[in-house]
């Protein structure tokens, strides 16, 4: 099957460049269906808000284990991109792991969020193959003139013709994912990232975007998210809706994104956290490009702070 050749692509083993990058996203030629790794931080999404940004050079204090001694320790990670290239297939998608044994479980869901989008298209793709298949192979409907009759027979052309034309449009389609990830290391103790996903459809008017997150609690070993980390939304809605309007957008995006309407989509948005900004990602209509970030400066954001102890790990500025 398509599918599980798919799944052993997906699982091939990583290989480790020895090169180490800054603070640009890597530039790496790669074989198809290969995944390839290289030192040093990550950047997808540009245009970070003032006092904002990831770990200089992929670096950040390690904590010293329970009763350890002596200074912390680094703690480093990598950057695995994802290849693949078909006939009408191309990818390309990175997603950061962190360095060590003992962060195994975390890269695993890292790795999970960064395939997220590929492992859907793929599946996709399987189906919209296997559709082409059964509109190939199906044979021309029979009509009850169709016997010694001229009429019947070009009543079979044109059924046959009917099904050549979804297939040719099934298989003339053209995909396209490239998909980046930006690393912020606010602490030791809590590592956030953000995917944005890329995508272009020649079957489709126009090309899409994802934006989503993934909140790690080093200490606790589990995942948090925007309704962990917020409890008044409604002051934190009416600061989003302050901060748009400061950024000056386009009158239909601002007449789209009222205050009511950022409102409802919390506390489900998808956050980020840098040094000193908190990043909202909210939908829009395609045509505006599918997602919108809104920067608050933590200064800011951390005024409508649940209790959650993480915030002490995050700051407040």
């Amino acid at each position: 099957m398509r599918r599980n050749a798919k799944k052993k692509t997906l699982r091939a083993a990583a290989a480790v460049l020895a090169a180490v990058v800054l603070l640009l996203l890597p530039s790496c030629e790669t074989m198809p269906e290969q995944t390839a790794s290289s030192a040093g931080s990550v950047s997808a999404v540009s245009d970070a808000p003032d006092g904002g940004g990831q770990a200089d050079g992929g670096v950040m204090p390690e904590p010293v284990p329970d009763g350890g001694e002596g200074e912390s320790r680094e703690l480093t990670y990598r950057v695995e991109e994802y290849s693949l290239r078909e006939d009408n297939l191309e990818f390309s998608v990175t997603y950061p792991q962190i360095e060590g044994t003992l962060y195994e479980e975390v890269n695993d869901l890292l790795r999970e969020k960064g395939m997220e989008t590929v492992d859907l298209l793929l599946l996709e793709e399987e189906r919209r193959a296997e559709a082409l298949a059964a509109l190939s192979s199906a044979p021309p409907e029979e009509s009850e003139a169709q016997s010694g009759d001229s009429g019947g027979s070009e009543a079979a052309a044109a059924s046959s013709s009917a099904a050549q034309e979804p297939a040719a449009g099934l298989q003339d389609r053209y995909l396209t994912l490239m998909g980046g990830s930006t690393c912020f290391l606010p602490s030791a103790d809590f590592v956030s990232v953000s995917f944005t996903m890329d995508i272009t459809d020649s079957s489709q008017a126009y090309p899409s975007r994802e934006w989503y997150t993934f909140n790690y609690d080093l200490r606790r070993g589990e995942e948090v998210t925007c309704a962990d980390l917020f409890a008044d939304l409604d002051g934190l809605a009416d600061a989003l809706r302050e901060q748009v309007e400061e950024d000056g957008l386009d009158e239909s995006l601002l007449a789209y994104l009222t205050r009511d309407r950022l409102r409802a989509g919390l506390p489900g948005v998808p956050v980020a956290f840098g040094t000193g900004f908190a990043e909202f990602g909210f939908p829009v209509p395609r045509s505006a490009g599918d997602v919108l970030l809104i920067s608050l400066p933590l200064r800011r954001a951390s005024a409508f702070r649940s209790d959650n102890t993480l915030w002490e790990v995050i700051g407040t500025s």
